[in-house]
């Protein structure tokens, strides 16, 4: 059996920057496509002076992005754990990754909302 690697702080904090490495050609893509072709989710008012809110918009588009990459950092987070830490240490940090990126997914959601 071979021993584990040297840690490597990069491959540990890696799947976390995921989020700002992605928050730049994601805002752009959906200010310059996903509003033009689905809408901002800003609620509109009906002839009676309802709310009206819209059924599948941008906002939604940016819920499920930022989901997506939650998934992506935490699977990212099993493969590197395998490589570099063991035991109670590889589940602990998962654990965090899955933490941080879930909190991270819901404050990019919130940031890029269109009100």
């Amino acid at each position: 059996m071979q021993p584990k690697q040297k840690i490597s702080p990069a491959y540990l904090v890696f799947p976390i920057l995921l989020f700002p490495v992605w928050y730049i050609p994601y805002r752009w893509l959906n200010e310059n496509f996903i509003v033009k072709w689905l809408g901002c989710g800003c609620p509109t008012v009906d002839e009676f002076g309802n709310a009206v809110s819209a059924s599948f918009s941008a906002n939604h588009v940016t819920a499920l992005f930022w989901g997506v990459i939650a998934i992506c950092a935490t699977i990212l987070s099993v493969v590197f754990s395998k490589k570099l830490l063991s035991g109670g240490l590889r589940v602990l940090y998962i654990i965090g990754v899955l933490a941080a990126s879930l909190l991270l997914a819901y404050w990019f959601t919130q940031m890029m909302l269109w009100r």
